[in-house]
Formats: structure tokens, sequence, C-alpha cells
């Protein structure tokens, strides 16, 4: 339903101005061939390799990002911290008890 809605709201040029302006561009001096860039012209290597360097990085992000998603969703974290937790817990007491015997 969406999709028909969609033709529906989409307007074509107006068929007179549409041909209007072909025959306008017919009979001007203007080549079209010469507005659209030739393959010699195209965007240098380096710009495509800056390209093809920024697209690797998004791919390498999306894949990190992925898998920091998947970790945080995996409840390893948690047990991590709790684990870490712990260990902090029993160091301070470790260092009170250092602590207590100096003095």
């Amino acid at each position: 339903m969406a999709s028909k809605k969609l033709k529906k709201e989409t307007k074509a040029f107006p068929l007179p101005d549409v041909l209007r302006d072909l025959a306008l561009l017919r009979v001007s001096d203007v080549q079209l061939s010469s507005l659209v860039p030739q393959p010699s012209q195209s965007p240098s290597s380096s710009h495509n390799t800056d390209l093809d360097s920024d697209l690797e990085k998004s791919y390498q992000f999306s894949k990190e990002a992925r898998a920091a998603i998947r970790l945080r969703n995996s409840r390893k974290v948690d047990d991590e911290a709790g684990r870490l937790e712990a260990v902090r817990s029993g160091l301070e007491d470790f260092v009170k008890g250092l602590e207590g015997e100096r003095e």
C-alpha cells in the first residue's frame, strides 16, 4: 500500500514543458557530451584511495561496535566486573590490615 501511495504522490514533469526543454536543447549549440566529464577527467586515484581507506575504517568501526554490543549483551562484562570488585575489596582489606600492623 505504501508503494501505491508513493506513486500517486510523485508528480511527473509536465509533458509540454519537457518537450519544450528538449526542443530548446536540440536547437541550441550546446553539446551535451561536453557537459559530461570524460573518463580521463575522473577523480584521481589518490581520491579513490582516500575513499577506500575511509570505507575500510567505517567497516572496522562497525565490526568493533557489533562486537562491543554482543559482549555487553552476553553479560560477560557484568561477571568480570563482579570479580574485579571482589578482588578490589580484598585488596582494600589487605591494605587496611597492613596499615593496622604499622600502628
